[in-house]
């Protein structure tokens, strides 16, 4: 869509960009577009309530999350200022509309045109989910329709500078959200899956799947009703179906869904055998050269998404340079059994315990019912603070967290979910 053209108050430059016009405004501030010093058309994201410090570690961490992702199925991040009094990001410009306004401009998506979109928005899902990273936010309004594709955007971004607008229990987006979202859980893969199931709905129907009109209502719709799911076409519908099952567990991994919506592997058979003799293969209509993106950008994800291995720009307000690459392991300081509580943004205090043996670049971390691997992305400050990544696995949500040696016996600990605007802080003591 064409910008706009900037309104009274609007800055003319930020940073070394020539701002030209509007692409868009919401809660978390305003999206321009603008050009780089060398001409290059960008977008540029001003965002609101930067002046408060944990506003800008979690920007910081989540736009660290962000590198992460295959730059296929993303606008990849170019810049970010984030130790000014109004900070704000630069990032590759998509020029194309959102799915969102793509639907209300022109109706619904048909055929081909719909499949393409399911393939390779399923296939971002999956590289996404393949970085450790949990969108958190996947709606209409975040699927920029590029010429070379749909790209998924705004990974939690969106969500920080409105954060204190918002119910602390819940994020996400009304008609989009997963019914254990409801329920405080602020995220997961299988929650993503759930979300863009309904995002698929909306671009077959013009409508998402549980209505929307008002927020209760809706909000009953996702816990207690079936999906609407008339007109969409089959098999789509009966796997936008299983996408949408109430229980997480019962829904599909974005890469099985990916799988199988090109047509191949088990699932298919199962899930939609109609298509297996008489539909088109999705993998066609997509393109093969889309299928060896995807895989080019999995594989990419696994050999260099590890923060220490993976090239990246530094904005401003990032760590400029890391002190030690960890490449010797978690320091004698930091080895043994820490445990404590820590506390959620919205006061929710949670048992936890961390175990790192000296020297290793890995250990363990125990909370509620989950017990996931960590892994050392960095030590600074001579060693007496470590950046550490906890993995992804199944339902069970990643994130990155930093702990800081206060006394001999004492971690001060700060941790952000996924990548999400939830951040969590408390003490671990050494038993």
């Amino acid at each position: 869509m064409p910008a706009g053209p900037l309104e009274p108050g609007d800055p003319p430059v930020l940073g070394d960009h020539q701002l030209v016009g509007r692409l868009g405004e919401g809660g978390q501030g305003v999206v321009y577009e603008a050009r780089s010093p060398s001409g290059e058309r960008v977008a540029v994201k001003l965002l609101r309530g930067g002046a408060d410090p944990a506003i800008r570690r979690r920007l910081a961490r989540e736009l660290d999350s962000a590198r992460r992702v295959a730059p296929f199925c993303t606008a990849r991040v170019l810049r970010a200022e984030i130790d000014v009094p109004a900070p704000f990001v630069v990032s590759e410009f998509i020029d194309g509309p959102s799915l969102q306004e793509r639907v209300r401009d022109r109706g619904p998506l048909r055929e081909g045109e719909l499949e393409r979109l399911a393939v390779n928005t399923a296939a971002a899902l999956a590289a996404i989910h393949s970085a450790g990273v949990v969108h958190r936010d996947f709606k209409p309004a975040n699927v920029l329709l590029g010429p070379d594709g749909p790209r998924v955007v705004d990974f939690g971004i969106a969500q920080l500078a409105d954060a204190s607008t918002m119910p602390t229990s819940i994020s996400g987006t009304p008609p989009y959200m997963a019914p254990e979202q409801l329920g405080g859980v602020h995220g997961s893969t299988a929650a993503d899956v759930f979300s863009w199931a309904a995002t698929m709905v909306y671009a077959a129907t013009g409508e998402p799947p549980f209505g929307n009109d008002t927020v209760a209502a809706v909000f009953s719709r996702i816990l207690n009703t079936a999906p609407r799911l008339d007109g969409v076409p089959s098999p789509l519908r009966e796997t936008l179906a299983r996408c949408l099952a109430k229980d997480p567990e019962e829904r599909p991994s974005a890469h099985q869904l990916w799988v199988m919506l090109i047509g191949v592997g088990p699932q298919t058979a199962v899930l939609t055998p109609k298509r297996r003799r008489t539909g088109p293969n999705l993998a066609a209509a997509a393109g093969v050269g889309f299928a060896v993106a995807v895989t080019i950008g999995i594989l990419w994800t696994a050999l260099n998404g590890s923060p220490e291995t993976t090239p990246r720009e530094t904005g401003a307000g990032e760590t400029s340079a890391r002190e030690t690459s960890a490449q010797t392991g978690v320091p004698a300081s930091f080895a043994g059994t820490w445990t404590g509580d820590i506390v959620r943004d919205a006061g929710a205090r949670v048992a936890v315990t961390l175990t790192l043996e000296d020297g290793t670049r890995s250990g363990t971390w125990r909370r509620d019912d989950c017990e996931q691997d960590v892994q050392l992305r960095s030590a600074r400050q001579n060693g007496q603070v470590l950046e550490m990544s906890i993995v992804q696995l199944g339902q069970c949500v990643g994130g990155d967290i930093t702990l800081t040696l206060t006394e001999p016996a004492t971690l001060r600990f700060e941790g952000q979910e996924g990548s999400s605007s939830v951040l969590y802080e408390g003490t671990l003591t050494k038993g």
